[in-house]
């Protein structure tokens, strides 16, 4: 996730980092992090938080533009790499849940 991304799209809904903890759910501490890109791989669920609170589609939020984003140093142009890393237990492994995995690696894919 780019973390000067999730700034510019809080700060572009004039909302502090106290106003989307409330609106998420999610410390301060952490939404810092992330947009400091200290911590870069949030799970579905805290991507899903964050992006409806800022109205936008999670896609969104881990989708990387040509040139930009800390993953891109020293790759062709054109190259863009995703990490995503997914732990569930199987109380955890709903069929909504596999559903919400299945959407989110397609509209991925769909960019290719």
């Amino acid at each position: 996730m780019d973390g000067k991304k999730l700034q510019r799209l809080r700060s572009e809904k004039g909302y502090s980092i106290t106003k989307l903890s409330l609106l998420t759910g999610i410390s301060k501490s952490y939404l810092s992090l992330l947009e400091r890109d200290i911590q870069t791989n949030p799970s579905l669920d805290i991507l899903e938080k964050i992006a409806e609170a800022l109205q936008v589609d999670v896609e969104y939020l881990v989708k990387h533009q040509i040139g930009t984003g800390p993953s891109n140093n020293n790759r062709e142009p054109g190259m863009n790499k995703l990490k995503v890393e997914i732990e569930l237990n199987e109380e955890q492994l709903s069929p909504q849940k596999i559903k919400q995995i299945k959407d989110l690696l397609d509209a991925i894919n769909k960019e290719k």
